[in-house]
């Protein structure tokens, strides 16, 4: 047998193969239908577990469900089927769960189901009443399953837009679905209002169901604007919240309760304690005294006890700290993305509605479709039946005239007497006259001789009127679109009367989250940052103390206020900002001593404490050079001096660095010197590497913005460059190597004039 080798090329063959397994994950995996708001999975886990089980059997084992849906129907894994399964029961996550749960099947706060062998389940009595029962008449439109043993459904017939009642989550390859659940009464009231007015508008769709409805209840923070928005496009984003109530818990103390959690804080409700306590921890929140997870004694999730005293005003901008930095109050990105024809879309409300609609009317014509086919045969039979037994005499004649059941059909049907024997003159004649229809003859073949009793006669008339009756009605449903659509309409508010449910979740425009910020008490302090990067904040009276001390022993220091913030410039280009409320704080962590003066939160540090990094309060590299620090707050200078190694020289307005930021590029990185510009500082003296000194006048230096070039301070001698730069007074000195040199020995020149050389 030959073998023949083909030429693919790798670049289209591997782009291909993604596509295909991109779509596949898109349409067979992550996203639900449109039309019964199911994944495959999902699916295939509601069709085996109704062939195992009712709503009023007994539960099954679901390692036993899984088995059959894995062999069955999809053969990838029993932890995705199991996890698919929990999910359908959780009833903190659908309002009504398709599956009924026995067992441990995890919990609120985060907690795993237990094993597949260990939990057991059943259909839901919901999802049998409003998808299952009607699945027979479907069977045309099953499958085969992976290996063509057995036969699967490609839809289920959800009577309710289960999309939006159950909702769906799931992430695909370069897209994800995140549809909110909503409340099922509210659903099927809109429902029927497109359906009676397929041109209504959103608006007044929203006015009946005015957004979505989560299992866990909470507070829906959005306004009419932003659903309609949603609803409009399919895509947008909701803050949901939780529901807070403040409870006295005695002895003149209160709780804060969340008494409803938000969706989003499903399975993470031990992190929302966690960041309370660090909140608590940081003194964010200083008048807690207990935080504990009291659900299954009071009814609440998660209570905050404070301390004795807290006024209203504070416990409410406690709460609004707790919805703010704690995932109280989070964002829900709705992105209603599903299967319609194939592909995946993401829809509008009116869009859904639109599309379930068709689906709705397919599933009612075949339904009774089947049902007339169905009674048009009952009728037939009954008929046939009827007939038969008003000529009995004559029908047992041909029976026992006939030699075989092939010879009484052909009679029965079309008349023919030829292969029969009549016993009776007349009979004959009587029996070319029949007419019986094949499914008539049969039953009078199989008819029972007890159905000539007189009662059975009329149970039989009975029977034909009931199934004339149904074939009159099914025919004017199918015939009829208003009254196939009031039966829908019927149909559904009877769903809605048996399984509505309160809406859980509180819909209004809370608007924005305002935290009051504590008074921070100001007081004088000095910051002391020493040649190992190490900074710390001491008491002001402590820095005037010992000032001799502080500038022999730090490489920087500046007194300020404890409100204050701190410029730090490095050689990397960057000037970073950080508040001295932040190293007090975390001062505060490491140095816990009761002894220590505290304010505002935090903990004033010691002479002698070693201080933190200056890289924990800032993104700087740790190879950088520090150049210059100072406080904006503080700074009486209207201009700060930089000077580069390549000798350029330029004056920047302060104002060029206020910023919010922690971070900006604020000058060159080959930059040697940064300092204020003061009335003190008239004289600049600059040393290159080959020993070539310069003096100018400060005041000849250039006013330039923080990005642009300096200008030339001194001409430099091919390889040389500024090593060492000083400013002061004439009459100040400065110091190489150990030798102190007078600024007056340095000639006074121009600006961009070369250096000269002195004698140490």
């Amino acid at each position: 047998m030959s073998e023949q080798i083909i030429n693919v090329d790798f670049e289209s063959e591997m782009g291909q193969s993604y596509v295909d397994y991109a779509m596949s994950v898109i349409t067979d995996r992550a996203l639900p239908d449109v039309r019964d708001g199911l994944k495959p999975v999902q699916r295939k886990i509601l069709y085996a577990i109704n062939q195992l089980t009712h709503s009023n059997t007994p539960h099954r084992k679901c390692a036993r469900i899984v088995g059959d849906t894995m062999g069955k129907y999809h053969p990838h894994g029993d932890s995705s089927i199991y996890e698919g399964l929990v999910n359908l029961a959780q009833d903190w996550k659908l309002l009504h769960p398709l599956i009924d749960s026995h067992g441990n099947f995890g919990s609120i706060d985060g907690d795993g189901a237990a094993a597949m062998r260990y939990t057991e389940a059943r259909i839901s009595e919901y999802a049998e009443d409003v998808c299952m029962k009607d699945l027979g008449y479907f069977k045309d439109q099953f499958v085969p399953n992976f290996d063509n043993t057995e036969m699967e459904p490609t839809i289920l017939p959800f009577q309710i837009p289960n999309i939006l009642v159950s909702g769906a989550k799931g992430i695909a390859v370069g897209m994800a679905t995140n549809i909110p659940t909503h409340n099922l009464g509210e659903v099927i009231d809109s429902f029927i209002l497109y359906m009676k007015n397929e041109k209504i508008s959103l608006e007044e769709l929203l006015e009946v169901m005015p957004g979505p409805d989560f299992a866990t209840g909470g507070i829906i923070n959005a306004s009419k604007e932003d659903m309609l928005e949603i609803y409009r496009t399919g895509k947008g984003r909701i803050r949901v919240r939780g529901k807070v109530e403040v409870k006295d818990i005695g002895y003149g103390r209160k709780s804060i309760c969340v008494t409803e959690i938000p969706t989003t804080m499903i399975g993470s409700t031990a992190d929302y304690l966690d960041k309370v306590a660090e909140l608590a921890r940081n003194r964010e929140l200083p008048a807690v005294v207990d935080i504990a997870d009291r659900g299954d004694k009071t009814g609440e999730c998660l209570c905050i006890d404070v301390k004795k005293g807290t006024t209203d005003e504070e416990i409410q901008n406690m709460i609004n700290i707790l919805y703010k930095k704690t995932g109280l109050e989070d964002t829900f990105g709705v992105n209603m993305n599903c299967i319609c024809d194939g592909e995946p879309v993401v829809m509008g409300l009116r869009e859904i509605y639109k599309e379930y609609y068709q689906f709705k009317k397919q599933i009612y014509e075949t339904k009774y479709r089947k049902l007339l086919e169905k009674q048009l045969e009952v009728r037939e039979v009954k008929e046939g039946l009827m007939e038969a037994v008003d000529m009995i005499d004559l029908i047992i004649e041909i029976i026992r005239g006939s030699k075989n059941r092939a010879d009484t059909k052909a009679c029965l049907m079309k008349g023919d007497t030829s292969n029969i024997t009549f016993h009776y003159k007349g009979s004959e004649a009587d029996a070319r006259q029949l007419h019986f229809t094949e499914r008539q003859a049969d039953a009078i073949l199989t008819m029972q001789l007890q159905q000539l009793i007189g009662l059975e006669i009329l149970n039989l008339k009975k029977d034909f009127e009931e199934a004339d009756k149904l074939v009159k009605r099914y025919s004017k449903l199918l015939e009829s679109s208003s009254a196939m659509k009031k039966k829908m309409i019927e149909d559904l508010e009877d769903i809605k009367k048996k399984y509505a449910v309160e809406r859980h979740s509180v819909i209004c425009d809370c608007g924005e989250v305002v935290i009051r910020k504590q008074q921070e008490t100001a007081m004088e302090v000095g910051v002391l940052l020493d040649r190992f990067y190490y900074i710390k904040v001491i008491d002001g009276s402590v820095y005037d103390k010992n000032i001799v001390q502080i500038e022999k022993d730090y490489r920087f220091s500046v007194k300020c206020q404890s409100t204050d913030r701190i410029r730090i410039f490095s050689d990397d280009g960057n000037m970073y900002t950080v508040k001295i409320q932040d190293i007090i704080k975390n001062q505060a962590k490491r140095n816990t001593s009761s002894k220590r003066k505290d304010f505002g939160g935090g903990v004033i540090g010691r002479l002698a404490d070693k201080g933190i990094q200056i890289f924990d309060f800032c993104n700087m590299e740790r190879e950088a050079n520090l150049l210059y620090m100072g406080c904006p707050e503080q700074n009486l200078s209207d201009a700060i001096l930089f000077v580069d190694k390549t000798g350029k020289a330029k004056q920047v307005a302060v104002t060029a660095f206020d910023t919010k930021n922690k971070c900006i590029s604020a000058c060159s990185k080959y930059t040697v010197f940064i300092s204020d510009v003061t009335e003190e500082q008239t004289d600049l003296v600059a040393r290159s590497h080959d020993g070539y000194y310069i003096r100018v006048n400060i005041a000849d230096i250039p006013m330039k913005g923080k990005g642009a070039a300096g200008n030339k301070l001194i001409s430099l001698r091919d390889g040389d460059y500024l090593e060492n730069v000083w400013a002061g007074k004439v009459q100040d000195s400065f110091y190489v190597e150990e030798d102190e040199i007078k600024f007056s020995r340095v000639k006074l020149v121009k600006m961009g004039a070369k250096g000269v050389k002195m004698r140490l």
